[in-house]
């Protein structure tokens, strides 16, 4: 076996029928085209669902890797831009993808547009922008930016680098509607909401109905899939937004690295908590990293090696309840090596990556018990059904632990390969360094 996914004919990926007992992947910067072709090979990695980028018309027809920010500058509420594809092609790939049992979320920008340039124009709409948004006073707030991260009516009422949209408008909102229910008429199965921490609630002192209204007027909602960027910090009201949609879970990818030894030395019991103030882990969007956590000028990600990347996975694909997002890096050497529009690395088609997505759809419904076997070694048991364990140490582990699983012997689905002993209770065996073990009844 050559150690790619693919070269497998028998594989499986077992997906879910239900887009939350999957997990995702991030298809970065990859056309509509791009992730036609692969949709195949993602179901037999085991990925449920494949979020898009903003498949909005955008302000610039740029391509160069490092102008991905371009996507999030749109100029109106259509479905098509020239960097990822038509109308007609994002409808091939819900068809397509609808043949796979895979799911296609949306990347959303309602809260800003395009802007007219830097400094001053930072916070004014480009010439480009839809007319009739342009022409509408009462579609805009003030073109200010944010000075204070900490004051709500700042966050949700100015700008963000970018020209606001009055998001209380409720004809602006009706665009959004339109919007929303062509692409899911078009096939798509859900929608992340970029910036969702900027558009206000129904009970913040500049109050909004635009969550209640916007998500409620939705086609067939009860099968969508939502979730909103709610970046922690500042003004976030975080638990608030949890009442409308799924949430992005910002500081627990931050755990998760800092648990794999990133930035310093290993300490796995940091990844124990979600970090999420007191939202239940079902409405939570994990991730090891973000396309944000890359790609910003802050890089608090980038440096992170496909090992790190991997252990980071093992214990976010592997828990119970949340909705673990893999983010898909650019592929080639350097930061933004590939143009937009080119598929990303092939970190996605490791064997590991596809083993611990197929265990996460295996264990649907598990509840969790996590052990931290020291601070390189973790054990994340789903039920008896199965476990996972990882090292993200420089030596060799002996591993002896408590556990539910059913006396037997257990060889690791991982291509770390091993096998494990439950006796009476117990759990004994080998883990190389760096090393993920996926055990399964």
């Amino acid at each position: 076996m050559s150690g790619r996914v693919g070269d497998d004919a028998d594989a499986s990926g077992g997906l879910p029928e239900k887009t939350e007992d999957g997990v995702m992947f991030h298809a970065w910067n990859w056309s509509f085209d791009a992730i036609r072709e692969k949709l195949p090979e993602l179901a037999e990695a085991g990925f449920k669902s494949v979020q898009t980028s903003p498949v909005q018309p955008n302000k610039e027809p740029l391509t160069n890797g490092s102008q991905w920010w371009i996507l999030y500058q749109p100029t109106g509420f259509g479905i098509g831009n020239s960097q990822l594809g038509t109308r007609e092609q994002f409808q091939q790939l819900c068809e397509e993808a609808e043949k796979h049992g895979i799911s296609i979320i949306v990347d959303v920008v309602a809260n800003h547009m395009g802007n007219a340039g830097g400094g001053e124009l930072a916070h004014r709409p480009a010439k480009n922008v839809d007319p009739e948004l342009l022409a509408n006073p009462d579609f805009w707030h003030e073109a200010k930016g944010v000075l204070d991260w900490n004051a709500r009516g700042q966050v949700t009422q100015w700008g963000i680098g970018l020209p606001d949209l009055n998001t209380a408008n409720e004809a602006l909102q009706d665009k959004v509607i339109a919007f929303l229910n062509d692409a899911v008429a078009l096939g798509a199965d859900g929608f992340r909401f970029d910036a969702a921490k900027h558009i206000e609630l129904p009970d913040d002192r500049t109050p909004s109905n635009f969550w209640p209204r916007v998500l409620g007027a939705l086609d067939d909602k009860e099968r969508l899939f939502l979730y909103g960027e709610v970046l922690q910090g500042g003004a976030d009201r975080y638990p608030s937004y949890a009442e409308f949609l799924h949430l992005t879970a910002s500081r627990y990818g931050e755990s998760v690295r800092h648990a794999v030894g990133f930035g310093g030395t290993p300490d796995v019991s940091l990844a124990e908590d979600f970090k999420a103030s007191q939202v239940d882990p079902s409405k939570l969007v994990t991730w090891v990293e973000s396309h944000d956590t890359y790609a910003n000028d802050s890089e608090e990600s980038t440096a992170m090696t496909d090992e790190q990347l991997k252990l980071g996975w093992a214990i976010v694909a592997s828990r119970a309840g949340s909705n673990p997002l893999f983010f898909n890096r650019p592929a080639g050497g350097g930061k933004f090596a590939a143009r937009i529009g080119e598929p990303g690395s092939e970190l996605w088609r490791d064997p590991d990556i596809a083993a611990l997505n197929r265990f996460h759809n295996a264990m649907a419904g598990e509840g969790e018990r996590l052990q931290a076997l020291g601070p390189d070694v973790l054990l994340i048991e789903r039920g008896e059904k199965g476990a996972v364990l990882l090292n993200a140490g420089a030596s060799a582990a002996q591993v002896e632990a408590d556990t539910a699983l059913p006396s037997g012997s257990y060889d690791s689905h991982a291509s770390a390969g091993g096998t494990f002993l439950v006796t009476n209770g117990k759990l004994a065996g080998s883990l190389a360094p760096g090393a993920i073990a996926v055990l399964q009844r």
